[in-house]
């Protein structure tokens, strides 16, 4: 029977070295999937399922909680082992100011040492510790329902994070020095006290589209065009503005016009960055600092793309406008990379990305802009697949628009992604059903299973970089 895993999928990302595609997926050992049957960052199949089955597990907060409304839902930090005092003190500002919006008590929670992440903490455990499990969140049960981590990756790893977003509205927030973290709840703090709001009341969509390269047409086609030109317009029920760069004019140069304010009404609040991302192999001397930069229309294709024709964190200069933004960065490494790739099982044995998981730059650079940066960012760890917006030749980018409809209308950003996150479920539901299947001596496919595995992974790898209770507020 025809699947939606039939198909080739496809990364949106090209070889920083030598511009070429960077490879689709290794065929999987049946052995191997086998022994990760289940779910991995100690989630199981039942806890996934009833996630995926349980429609009355809106956002993942209950019923008569208030997400958007930090007094109900409450908020917390889990500062991990490599968050040193002097970072700790950065944070203060935007500490104090939630502790505030949350009205003290048990509804702000502070974790770290003993009752925050241990070595080897799958979420399950962690909340287990809490007196809480993996469920429909009641943050009178001591977890508040917003969840900041400040931790390196290597720290706190990727995969807690995803597992607890689950349920829990989770974001990640780790910077390169203490006063970047400053600079951040600084920003933060201001943009929600202020009287007059920056931003202005409009979205940007920007898409690439190179000549003889299917993801990005595929992307600009599925994704880009239906928002930009349909029957409703991304924003326009939230009464947004619209820019939209797209193909040929989804140049660098339009993108710094952009992030500098000079469109028509400003800076526009939310950024929608699509296209491919630049990926080093391991032990390459730029993989740090460029990994996850966006590749602009500018890039002829199939060779090194120049300075001038991808955007890095450092294009991100004085004269960028973010304070107020929230950007949605759709590419390869947009957010950081695993250790090991997630998409790669070739006989068990996955392919070594880099010598730690790391956070990508671009990111970084646009929280902690020194001029007010950006309240969060949304982005994909590792590759990121077509998976997520086609099904065969049907377009399905209603994950997309339910995610930044939400966000234009004002949800905090955290409650606002958990379509992601249902999405995931669904396919680690369908995911256990073919392994079981498998397992009772249906002959499998090794193929389908890989594909069907990169598909569940590519909906889970999506993370919220930054504190997850912002909010746009330019209404």
């Amino acid at each position: 029977m025809p699947s939606e895993f039939d198909e080739i999928p496809l990364p949106l990302g090209i070889d920083g070295e030598t511009g070429k595609p960077l490879a689709g997926l290794e065929e999987p050992a049946v052995e191997d999937l086998r022994a990760k049957r289940g779910a991995q960052a100690g989630i199981d199949g039942q806890t996934l399922t009833g996630k995926a089955e349980d429609g009355s597990a809106s956002f993942g907060v209950i019923g008569d909680v208030d997400p958007n409304v930090l007094g109900e839902a409450g908020w917390a930090v889990m500062f991990g082992a490599s968050a040193s005092p002097q970072i700790r003190q950065a944070l203060e500002p935007l500490l104090k100011h939630r502790r505030e919006e949350c009205g003290g008590g048990d509804l702000y929670q502070e974790f770290h040492g003993e009752t925050g992440y241990l070595p080897g903490d799958t979420a399950s455990e962690w909340l287990k510790r809490r007196g809480v499990r993996m469920d429909v969140v009641d943050p009178a049960m001591g977890v508040p329902f917003y969840l900041m981590i400040v931790a390196a990756p290597d720290d706190i790893p990727f995969e807690f994070q995803y597992a607890l977003d689950l349920y829990w509205g989770v974001g990640r927030l780790w910077l390169e020095t203490p006063d970047q973290f400053r600079q951040y709840a600084g920003s933060v703090v201001r943009y929600e006290t202020m009287a007059e709001k920056p931003g202005s009341r409009r979205a940007l969509i920007f898409s690439t589209e190179h000549e003889l390269d299917k993801a990005t047409a595929l992307f600009t086609e599925h994704v880009a065009k239906p928002l930009t030109t349909g029957a409703t317009p991304l924003g326009s029920r939230q009464k947004f503005g619209l820019h939209s760069f797209l193909g040929e004019d989804a140049t660098k140069a339009n993108l710094l016009r952009a992030v500098q304010g000079e469109l028509e009404g400003g800076t526009p609040s939310l950024l929608f960055l699509g296209g491919h991302g630049k990926g080093y192999k391991f032990g390459h001397p730029q993989q740090a600092h460029e990994q996850g930069a966006l590749i602009c229309q500018d890039w002829p294709g199939l060779e090194r793309a120049k300075p001038d024709e991808f955007f890095s964190a450092a294009d991100v200069g004085p004269r960028a406008k973010l304070h107020g933004t929230v950007a949605f960065l759709f590419a390869c490494y947009g957010g950081g990379w695993p250790t090991h790739d997630d998409f790669a099982r070739v006989e068990g044995n996955p392919k070594q990305l880099a010598e730690r998981p790391s956070m990508a730059k671009l990111p970084q650079a646009m929280l902690s802009h020194p001029g007010g940066g950006t309240l969060a960012v949304l982005a994909h760890i590792d590759r990121a697949w077509a998976y997520s917006f086609i099904t065969g030749k049907n377009s399905q980018n209603q994950g997309f628009r339910d995610v930044m409809g939400r966000v234009m209308r004002g949800d905090r950003l955290g409650q606002a992604t958990d379509q992601f996150n249902m999405r995931w479920a669904a396919l680690s539901a369908e995911l256990a059903e073919s392994l079981e299947r498998a397992r009772l001596g249906a002959p499998p496919d090794p193929k389908a299973l890989g594909r069907q595995w990169a598909a569940r992974d590519d909906a889970r790898n999506y993370v919220v970089l930054g504190d997850p209770a912002v909010q746009l507020l330019n209404k």
